[in-house]
């Protein structure tokens, strides 16, 4: 039996996971769910985005390659982590970046990571790096072959965390 992931999978809900970093955190309110419930056809977010399964390969995908990412290895505090922590880290690192969008997406779960702006202060990273890492997650949608829209939608909505995630000038 084949265990890959079906690329389609992920791509027919990407735009779900576009809307749900636009959401930056925050569920609908009571009156935009009763909306969207309203609707036979509407899918939660979650759904759309194809579930656990499909965030959970492109957070891997986009994980595994900013850990070799020459660009963010120029910042001495990702190489450090790269090359100390990142073996021991990394897989409980993407279980948490899929949990959070997972969460942000309506599924069943509940987000119990660290605030953003408290994860990176370490990392000092600058709105350059920062931007690396957007590209890297738009060539992890390019892989599951996310359409354009839904990849637009997400790199808007993964702009708004700019703020709590960069802490250093260039």
């Amino acid at each position: 039996m084949d265990n890959r992931v079906d690329r389609r999978t992920v791509a027919k809900g990407a735009g779900a996971l576009a809307g749900a970093a636009a959401a930056h955190g925050l569920r609908p309110t009571a009156s935009e769910a009763t909306a969207q419930e309203s609707t036979p056809t509407e899918q939660s977010l979650y759904e759309r985005l194809g579930g656990i399964f499909a965030i959970a390969a492109v957070v891997n995908r986009f994980s595994d390659e900013i850990i070799t990412n020459p660009k963010l290895n120029e910042n001495p505090a990702l190489k450090e982590w790269n090359e100390t922590q990142a073996e021991v880290r990394l897989p409980g690192l993407k279980f948490m970046r899929a949990l959070w969008v997972a969460s942000l997406a309506g599924g069943p779960f509940e987000y119990t990571g660290l605030p953003l702006d408290e994860a990176h202060q370490d990392l000092h990273l600058t709105a350059d790096e920062f931007e690396e890492v957007g590209a890297e997650i738009v060539r992890a949608l390019d892989f599951y072959k996310v359409p354009e829209r839904e990849k637009q939608e997400l790199v808007a909505a993964y702009m708004t965390s700019m703020d709590e995630v960069v802490s250093a000038s260039e």
